[in-house]
């Protein structure tokens, strides 16, 4: 090539390169590297790819966890629901619900629906395992129910659920009121012949209706049953065979059973003595025998009619004081004839001027001894020793009330407690109920719960040492040797005993505003029988309730 020549430059180029005067081509204008072909665009792509997964994945997580929140929200409720019904609390239920069911089943005809089949199948409990998990729209729950007439009724029932969050719920049916029962069956049983009834008796195989004093207790069957037919009626009655039908499929069965007899301690004979011996005065007569609670006898307002015990409580004073060591039976009181407690004169039946040793002022039934003994003693002290004894207890015979006394807060002061201590304040007994008292003390402090049924188990307990017993016992023996109660003494028995005389209007004069008690047992130490009598508006207790006490003693001893 020739020197000095130029050569033509413009037909040659480089890669990425532009002539002048030449326009870049699109695929040439600056994109940035990232932007260009090859490698880079790659790289873009899949950057794309991994942010679409990333997107995807995160979109499935979120549908995933508001599947599971809806599924624990239906869990929830299913397990409300089900709680609900071994509370027995149909509208809990119902608010379980979907709204769609609430909108089928109101809430009146859904618990009405569940009352329906409760009362029908005779069910007292229904207790319910784990919620299973949720699998096709259902949980599965095994249920133990318990009915009175067929037994345990077990199963499970799938609840079909349906709803997210506030809206889901139990999409109910009727169906799913028991296990087993299908769509569109009625639950309802079907009885054979009735059985026939066992009888009640005495203590001397005899029925116990025979007697009109009898025949009080026992009650009646028809229309609706009384007294003990009542309290003992499905011992007596039995039931027939039975069987519990889900539609026309029978699905429980119960063979008959009989009616059987039940056998009562009372003594006709002896009734009819305690019956005789009230003589038709408003009051009431009650027998216990002592080592075992068993009641032999009842007359009158023995249970129903709670009154003042009067002087009588004085047996539980007296106990409460040598128990806590307050005070011992030679203690020594000032003769008085009253006693003043939070500025209230208290004073002794008749103002006779009485007290010397508590055994004295026992015998001769001193209120300015035992208001302030009681006092000393203690509110808390006081009713614990009462309610030892039987105040407050609840018996089962029919029609009986319990023997009560003021809650010790309530004794706010030294004369309610005071007053409580002589029987009277808001004290409140039974002749069964100080009947008791004096069996407790006739057999050593043990107290033998009442009972008037061979059915009834023997319950004891101890409520006072046997030596506060015994010294009780001894105070008791010499009010009928020598004090208030002589009138109550039978020839060849030694007889313990407490009068009582409780006020109804506030020192009265008139003997007819006085109700009228004694408390006995016998022999005294070898007691076979203990007695309370209570005339209301009958004046002294030594006077007019000794007696009776006596001729009720007599017959029992004699086997009346």
């Amino acid at each position: 090539m020739a020197r000095g020549r130029v050569r033509n430059v413009g037909s040659v180029s480089r890669p990425g390169s532009v002539l002048l005067g030449e326009r870049p081509s699109a695929a040439r204008r600056g994109r940035g590297p990232h932007f260009g072909s090859g490698p880079s665009r790659r790289v873009r792509w899949g950057w794309i790819a991994v942010v679409a997964v990333a997107a995807a994945i995160v979109a499935g997580i979120v549908a995933w966890r508001s599947q599971q929140q809806a599924g624990e929200d239906r869990h929830a409720a299913a397990v409300r629901f089900v709680t609900a019904w071994e509370r027995g609390d149909h509208t809990a239920m119902w608010r379980t619900l979907t709204s769609s069911a609430r909108a089928r089943y109101p809430e009146a005809a859904f618990a009405s629906s569940y009352r329906s089949v409760e009362r029908t199948a005779g069910l007292e409990s229904v207790r319910a395992g784990k919620v299973g998990g949720e699998h096709g729209g259902r949980v599965s729950v095994t249920l133990a129910i318990r009915s009175r007439d067929f037994g345990m009724l077990r199963g499970a029932v799938a609840l079909p659920l349906s709803g997210r969050g506030e809206q889901a719920g139990v999409d109910w049916q009727p169906s799913l009121r028991l296990p087993g029962l299908r769509p569109g069956e009625a639950v309802r049983t079907r009885a054979g012949s009735a059985q026939r009834r066992g009888h009640i008796r005495a203590a001397d195989g005899t029925q116990l209706d025979a007697t009109a004093l009898g025949a009080s207790l026992a009650g009646v069957v028809e229309p609706k049953p009384t007294g003990l037919q009542r309290v003992y009626d499905e011992r007596l009655g039995g039931h027939p065979s039975e069987q519990l039908l889900f539609g026309s499929r029978v699905v429980k069965r119960t063979p008959a059973v009989l009616g059987h007899s039940l056998q009562t301690t009372l003594r006709p004979g002896l009734m009819r003595a305690a019956n005789a011996a009230l003589g038709g005065k408003v009051g009431g007569v009650a027998v216990i025998r002592p080592r075992d609670g068993a009641v032999q006898a009842l007359a009158g307002l023995a249970i129903s009619a709670p009154q003042p015990p009067g002087s009588t409580f004085k047996i539980i004073t007296t106990a409460a004081a040598l128990e806590h060591g307050v005070a011992t039976p030679s203690t020594s009181y000032p003769l008085a004839t009253s006693a003043t407690l939070s500025g209230v004169r208290l004073g002794n039946a008749s103002g006779e001027r009485c007290g010397g040793t508590l055994t004295q002022a026992f015998i001769e039934s001193c209120n300015s001894v035992f208001a302030p003994l009681g006092a000393k003693i203690g509110a808390e002290r006081l009713v614990e020793t009462a309610r030892a004894f039987g105040f407050g207890e609840r018996q089962t015979i029919p029609a009986s009330k319990p023997s009560t006394i003021s809650a010790a807060p309530d004794l706010h002061d030294d004369l309610a407690v005071g007053a409580a201590a002589i029987g009277q304040d808001r004290d409140l007994a039974t002749p069964l109920g100080m009947a008791s008292v004096g069996a407790t003390i006739a057999t050593g402090g043990q107290r033998a719960r009442p009972r008037v049924t061979t059915l009834d188990p023997v319950v004891r307990r101890r409520v006072i040492s046997p030596k506060t017993a015994r010294q009780v016992r001894s105070m008791m023996i010499d009010v009928v040797r020598s004090g208030t109660g002589t009138a109550a003494a039978i020839a060849g028995v030694q007889v313990a005993g407490k009068t009582g005389t409780a006020e109804l209007r506030p020192n009265s004069k008139d003997p007819k505003d006085a109700d009228a008690w004694f408390v006995a047992f016998a022999p005294a130490r070898d007691p076979q029988v203990a007695v309370a009598v209570m005339l209301v508006g009958a004046g002294f207790g030594g006077k007019a309730a000794a007696p009776i006490a006596r001729q009720v003693l007599a017959a029992a001893l004699d086997r009346g």
